[in-house]
């Protein structure tokens, strides 16, 4: 008799811990969760944009390592779809970057790498240059010329003594630059600014010669005494 009541006592205790269950878990709890739909990104050079896709029952966080990404959003909880978006990129090689989420107790990280492809050889660089770094006129004025090389847009400024055959363009180009009669006795100087889009400007000196303001030389006899 005390046997069965020794074993019924010890049964008892067993199904008041919950001895049947070995899980481990309190019945009901849940657990946050970060998830992401991808683990890396492939983006054009043009800077195109993608979207992910976090799954989420907590709040969480972006964290990005390169200025060339950026996301719609920093901050968010449960789940939302996330924009992210590259600048060009114009530095002639391959790049990538980190996109990491973080939230949740304990702390879940979920890292998202991002690869950017270079400009291919089609994709030229904006360029411009021109083959005279200076122009120089004679007092009467007149006429010079310079050559643009370009792939872009360009405008082109001068000096107000100075007028030019085309203002705006695109492209290769010659370029006449007219300059009027210097009357005054000092040297003009100025510059032509051209300026292109995605390009330093480039900038030609201008310079133009003085009037003349020498006395007339006497002629052979003047102000010799009569004879």
């Amino acid at each position: 008799m005390k046997k069965s009541i020794l074993y019924f006592l010890i049964l008892m205790v067993f199904v008041a811990c919950g001895g049947g269950d070995d899980t481990g878990e309190t019945p009901h709890m849940s657990k946050d969760n970060i998830r992401a739909n991808v683990t890396a990104l492939n983006l054009s050079s043009d800077g195109d944009a993608r979207d992910i896709n976090v799954t989420a029952n907590c709040s969480w966080q972006i964290a990005i390592d390169v200025q060339w990404l950026e996301t719609d959003i920093k901050n968010g909880s449960n789940s939302q779809k996330v924009s992210v978006r590259a600048s060009k990129n114009t530095t002639g090689q391959e790049r990538t970057g980190t996109i990491t989420i973080t939230g949740g107790s304990p702390l879940i990280t979920v890292t998202i790498t991002v690869t950017q492809g270079k400009l291919s050889d089609s994709e030229e660089q904006p360029r411009m240059s021109v083959d005279k770094s200076s122009l120089e006129f004679e007092k009467d004025g007149g006429n010079q010329s310079f050559i643009i090389t370009s792939n872009t847009n360009w405008t082109i400024t001068c000096p107000d003594w100075c007028t030019l055959s085309t203002k705006t363009g695109n492209g290769n180009a010659t370029i006449t630059v007219t300059a009027t009669k210097n009357d005054k006795t000092e040297q003009r100087t100025g510059q032509v600014v051209i300026s292109g889009d995605g390009v330093n400007d480039v900038n030609i000196n201008v310079t133009q010669k003085p009037a003349d303001d020498t006395p007339n030389e006497p002629s052979p006899g003047d102000n010799l005494p009569p004879s």
